[in-house]
């Protein structure tokens, strides 16, 4: 959110109530006493909800743990997202990697802090949510900042739920220390609140907003979410019922002619994605979660991806069955997918590696790996030259068209079987690289499987995968039988207990009423 970020006074979010730093009180352990301290630098709840500039600072703090190093723009962007995927292969690299080679610990401090960042989002909604109903102000503008808390607080909830699998539902403010005492929910009962709160952001958010918003949700962020909710509950055709809704609005959404505009600096925000993270290159800022002065908004994932000659970081290789699969067919004029070199680099002749030669830098073992693609910035001389953490700005394209349309023609097979729209869906991602059209007349299963296949094409290494192989069950079964997956590492997958990251060590301490996930010592 740098547009957010940049007309409003950061520096304010440092002296907000304590309602906005709650996720402290759940990661260390305090007593009543330390509660009783008074801060008189501190603004309480009572003197600070009162006008609509109070509320408009409130929401852009919800916002504010989205982009930060413990956010998106690295350990949820990169770490606990695109190394968990069977179509990345993390290399050991203690306490950094340890989710992606499937050696996580409670006490490992990236899960906490991607953990913690998502919960400040929780808590901070859970503010806006009850307070600002109160504050007299505009209507339509209370509607639309309901409208994107809502919106934020299911996000937060959607990969909290699905990254953790068992977590608390707390949907109002911490008052006190007791209040985050709570046992974890069913995930019937956090499903069913973020679906709720999708359809209050649905109801409430524009289809669009002016340049210097952008970066906020709207309408097309609340329905895109909401398919994705009823996908993963299996609510087939409510699920294709929203997806439809963005497919049947061409003048607000168009896949974009080149499929690698989806990933660079240079086409941010471009008509193709629907809801995206707004990274800003800062390379002097400071390492820290939300409400850290001066913290890193940079999109800082990109050395954990990028091939070890190129990081300082335990980096990835991408697992041979992704490029097999991009190897099966031919574009209609008879060349490769164009989507795998936006992907993927490999030895083919003319290939480069930011500003290198392939064959210059990658030797030995490494000359038959297959290398990322996808998110590195090619202008520069690796990860981090010219710059540091925080100099890429190519945003995180969280819902796209091209996703929506696979999804779509997923949701409306399992509803109704392959019909003409579901095919309608399939064909134009595929169009737009030139693919040929997928053969008429597929069962519902084999129609599955051509699904399926064609989000390995489209989305691989966007950090989607980890969420298909949960959803659909297959998760355990194929890093079982395919244990080459990790083979940088040796990792090992153990059911039932690698399907989710463990609850961090500290909440678990604290409160007695939360419960380690199952196969992990806490």
């Amino acid at each position: 959110m740098k547009n957010i970020f940049n007309r409003a006074n950061k520096g304010k979010f440092l002296v907000l109530p304590l309602v906005f730093v709650v996720i402290v009180f759940m990661t260390q352990t305090c007593s009543e006493d330390d509660l009783d301290l008074t801060n008189p630098n501190a603004l309480s709840t009572a003197n600070f909800w009162k006008t609509p500039d109070d509320a408009e600072k409130g929401l852009v703090a919800v916002y504010g743990p989205l982009t930060t190093t413990q956010g998106w723009g690295r350990m949820i962007g990169g770490i606990l997202t695109i190394q968990r995927g069977d179509d990345a292969n993390a290399f050991s690299w203690p306490a950094v990697n340890d989710p992606g080679t499937f050696t996580v610990v409670p006490t490992d401090g990236r899960v906490g802090e991607g953990w913690g960042e998502l919960n400040a989002i929780v808590a901070r909604a859970n503010s806006v949510l009850f307070y600002v109903p109160k504050i007299d102000m505009d209507a339509a503008q209370k509607t639309r900042i309901l409208g994107e808390a809502s919106f934020l607080r299911a996000l937060a909830h959607f990969y909290l739920l699905n990254m953790w699998g068992n977590i608390p539902l707390i949907t109002t403010p911490v008052e006190q220390v007791s209040d985050l005492f709570v046992e974890q929910a069913t995930q019937e009962a956090v499903w069913a609140s973020i679906i709720s709160d999708l359809k209050l952001a649905q109801s409430s958010l524009p289809e669009t907003v002016e340049a210097k918003d952008v970066g906020r949700a709207t309408w097309g962020a609340a329905t895109g979410l909401l398919g994705k909710s009823y996908l993963f509950t299996k609510s087939w055709a409510n699920a294709a019922a929203e997806f439809k809704k963005i497919i049947d609005k061409p003048n607000l959404y168009r896949l974009v002619t080149n499929y690698q505009d989806n990933f660079l600096t240079a086409t941010n925000n471009n008509t193709e994605s629907i809801w995206e993270l707004q990274y800003e290159s800062n390379v002097n800022a400071s390492w820290g979660t939300s409400g850290t002065p001066n913290v890193g908004r940079g999109q800082a994932y990109e050395p954990d991806i990028a091939p070890p000659a190129y990081s300082s970081q335990g980096s990835i290789s991408v697992n041979k069955w992704v490029f097999d699969a991009f190897m099966k067919q031919k574009t209609k004029d008879g060349k490769i997918d164009p989507r795998a070199y936006a992907t993927m680099v490999w030895n083919y002749p003319g290939a480069k590696i930011y500003q290198d030669a392939f064959k210059t830098k990658m030797t030995g073992a490494d000359t038959n790996r297959i290398w990322d693609r996808k998110y590195l910035n090619y202008d520069r001389e690796s990860s981090l030259v010219p710059g540091s953490w925080w100099y890429a700005s190519n945003n995180r394209r969280m819902i796209r068209l091209a996703d929506v349309l696979l999804m779509y023609a997923e949701a409306q097979n399992e509803a109704t079987g392959p019909d003409a729209t579901a095919y309608a869906a399939i064909n134009q991602v595929r169009a737009r690289a030139n693919m040929p059209e997928i053969t008429p007349g597929l069962t519902q299963t084999t129609f599955r499987t051509a699904v399926r296949d064609e989000r390995v094409l489209e989305l691989s290494l966007e950090g989607d995968r980890i969420f298909d192989l949960l959803r659909w069950g297959t998760m355990a079964d194929v890093f079982l039988n395919h244990p080459e997956y990790r083979s940088n590492s040796g990792g090992k997958f153990i059911k039932g207990k690698n399907e989710y990251l463990p609850i961090p060590f500290n909440d678990v301490s604290a409160n007695p009423k939360i419960k380690q996930n199952p196969g992990y010592i806490n």
